[in-house]
């Protein structure tokens, strides 16, 4: 009996500061040139570029249920002397995480971690050959099946007023299903996010 009190005490001190919710905007970009040992005046370059909108309803002081929305796409360029190739991977996934942060929300800095799994609605890999001697052959696009995956994050806001704080994190998500030959893929991002 004293443990049920003392939980239902816990609870409604906690669901006393929540039923709030955060609108948040953030992007991510990256261009990396590679070696080459072709003497290609041209540089090899991945290019990352993606975008990701979210609200999430903080359920308890330090706990919420994030809705996202991201949208993306890499490209791999390589020249030669006899042909470049250029492939570009383009994707769009809906995630659904739980957010835990270690501080309240009027804190000046607020870190946090979620867990949770995100559905890939469209990918598809894009691949170009462009000869200089010769007829190129035509562009071929690759539709990958739709799949859901495990992802993960950690993060740190920086309070800029009462309702808007600065936001970087990093983010993980397996590149296919689990149970499959998988890797992670990752992305730092940074942006803001609104508090009403």
């Amino acid at each position: 009996m004293r443990l049920m009190v003392l939980f239902l005490l816990f609870f409604s001190s906690a669901m006393a500061q929540a039923g709030y919710y955060e609108l948040g905007l953030s992007g991510n970009y990256r261009k990396i040139y590679l070696p080459t040992s072709t003497g290609e005046a041209r540089e090899s370059f991945d290019e990352t570029v993606s975008y990701s909108a979210s609200i999430a309803y903080y359920f308890a002081e330090m706990a919420a249920l994030e809705l996202s929305y991201t949208r993306g796409q890499s490209e791999r360029f390589v020249p030669s002397e006899t042909a470049d190739s250029l492939t570009t991977y383009f994707f769009s996934l809906v995630g659904m995480d739980l957010i835990f942060t270690f501080a309240k929300r009027q804190d000046p800095f607020v870190p946090y971690i979620k867990i949770g799994g995100a559905y890939f609605v469209e990918k598809y890999v894009d691949y170009e050959f462009t000869n200089h001697v010769g007829t190129s052959p035509a562009p071929q696009r690759v539709k990958l099946d739709p799949t859901f995956v495990p992802s993960l994050g950690l993060g740190l806001k920086l309070r800029l007023t009462d309702t808007m704080a600065f936001k970087i994190g990093a983010e993980a998500w397996t590149s296919d299903a689990l149970g499959r030959t998988t890797r992670w893929d990752w992305a730092g991002r940074a942006g803001v996010s609104w508090f009403f």
